[in-house]
């Protein structure tokens, strides 16, 4: 899946329209740089696509590539050998065959500290010029056995994985603390709604998030909850998967939104949420975690607790303040804005590339 620009042809000569470009057109397409975003793609998460869109913006010719079995021969591949992903030969010969026909100044692999061996041994070849970076979105405890150290750089968004890293890559480990972020037009402006007197959680409801939303109910606090396994069974409706425009709507619709962590996941830094839901306007509660005061400032554009005790205290702020979470929301979202859109790491990327 490739991306154009505004117009602008591609790196062969072709307009969007399908045209054949002017010399001037030919000039300001030489001056784009080409970025191949490889990942997990139709994921119930989009940073995969909002990634590419964020390059798109910033002036980049962009390719997406998918890490799953995308064809019958790969999907015969994984079944017959067992292998998926990087380690099935036959993702990896489509990946080959991208990659020589893109050309890319950069390759940003998502959610990796390194490669499969066999996979990099292949794709070597085809990335000698290209400089080449992950970018994590989950904590990382450990690199998998088999990889190769391979980046010139990665990005990690919680500073949890720093000590798996320095391990994998050594003293001279080349990271890069890079938050998530998000893509505004998923997770457009609703703060205008009125809101309901409670706090609301809504994304997946593991048995952890389910403790804690047992214990909030335990001492008498309104919340609300919609997700997969949010075990509504008078409504359940709520345990669907959740469009972002419907979570844009949920999210500024009552006074606080729950972000809990998800151990595994997320231990020391901000899951996606946490851009998301102010961006549509919701005030989020969030665990005073190491990597929070980096993104946002606690008490003013995001409301931070660092036990249970204090999250019932920030919940009862809330009811008996309901224009705080205006504030708050309002506040977030214009942090949101100015720093933590998927335009804004791109732009890093690029300019960290040296393009």
């Amino acid at each position: 899946m490739a991306f154009g620009n505004h117009g602008l042809p591609d790196s062969r000569g072709l307009t969007a329209s399908g045209g054949i470009a002017t010399p001037s057109e030919m000039e300001q397409a030489k001056a784009r740089p080409r970025v191949a975003v490889v990942g997990k793609s139709r994921s119930i998460l989009t940073w995969f696509e909002d990634l590419q869109q964020g390059f798109q913006e910033a002036g980049a010719e962009v390719l997406g590539i998918g890490t799953q079995a995308l064809n019958a021969a790969e999907r015969w591949a994984e079944k017959r050998e067992g292998r998926r992903d990087l380690e099935n030969p036959a993702v990896v010969d489509r990946m080959i065959a991208e990659l020589e026909n893109f050309a890319p100044d950069l390759v940003v692999f998502q959610n990796r500290g390194g490669l499969v061996n066999s996979a990099w041994e292949r794709l070597a070849p085809s990335l000698k010029n290209t400089h080449v970076v992950g970018w994590l979105c989950d904590h990382m405890g450990g690199v998998p056995h088999g990889q190769e150290a391979c980046f010139d750089q990665v990005y990690y968004f919680d500073s949890g994985c720093i000590p798996a890293l320095e391990k994998f890559y050594g003293s001279a480990a080349p990271l890069s603390f890079l938050p998530l972020a998000v893509n505004p037009e998923r997770y457009p402006w609703m703060g205008d709604r009125p809101r309901k007197p409670a706090v609301v959680f809504a994304g997946k409801c593991s048995q952890h998030r389910r403790a804690l939303f047992d214990r909030v109910k335990s001492e008498g606090l309104p919340i609300e909850v919609f997700g997969p396994g949010c075990r509504d069974f008078l409504r359940p409706w709520r345990g669907r998967r959740i469009s972002s425009g419907s979570l844009a709507k949920i999210y500024a619709s009552y006074l606080g939104c729950l972000s809990p962590l998800q151990p595994g996941n997320t231990e020391c830094g901000l899951n996606l949420r946490a851009f998301e839901a102010p961006c549509s306007g919701g005030a989020v509660l969030y665990p005073e975690v190491p990597d929070l005061p980096l993104c946002f400032e606690p008490g003013k554009e995001v409301i931070g607790y660092d036990d249970f005790a204090g999250l019932a205290v920030a919940i009862r702020h809330l009811l008996a303040n309901p224009e705080y979470a205006d504030q708050v929301a309002r506040a977030g979202r214009e942090r949101v804005l100015a720093e933590h859109t998927f335009l804004h790491r791109a732009r890093r990327l690029l300019g960290e590339a040296g393009m």
